[in-house]
């Protein structure tokens, strides 16, 4: 099974997106936070293979500016930035460590872009 960290600070739309993880048994949600800060301690001790981050959190840092500090405690995580700012797409499209970016007006396409990044798309 794949394990999946939401870094989310609104809690429906982190239950949406708990939802759309629990359509395909392959994947399980390892852990919550509403902060990047919260996230990282999770993201460390669980080692995901997606984080679906967005950007504008509670606490001081920014999502965006987390995204180095999660590829340093969870290498091969695979981080999809899931936002409702469409502006950020030019700010991190040169953005090595940001594996995908998704509006959040896009929440069809998630579990299948979560698919594809961890190879399981094909397997469907």
């Amino acid at each position: 099974m794949k394990s999946v960290v939401i870094v989310e600070d609104d809690p429906d739309i982190q239950s949406l997106i708990e939802t759309i993880f629990s359509m395909d048994p392959r994947f399980f949600v390892a852990g919550l936070a509403d902060s990047a800060e919260d996230a990282l301690e999770l993201a460390r001790t669980t080692e995901p293979e997606i984080i679906v981050l967005d950007d504008r959190l509670a606490g001081p840092l920014t999502g965006v500016d987390a995204v180095p500090l999660f590829k340093e405690v969870a290498p091969l995580a695979k981080i999809i930035l899931f936002t409702a700012h469409a502006d950020l797409q030019a700010r991190v499209v040169n953005q090595p460590d940001i594996d995908a970016f998704l509006l959040k007006t896009e929440t069809g396409e998630l579990l299948p872009l979560a698919q594809q990044l961890t190879n399981l798309l094909s397997l469907l």
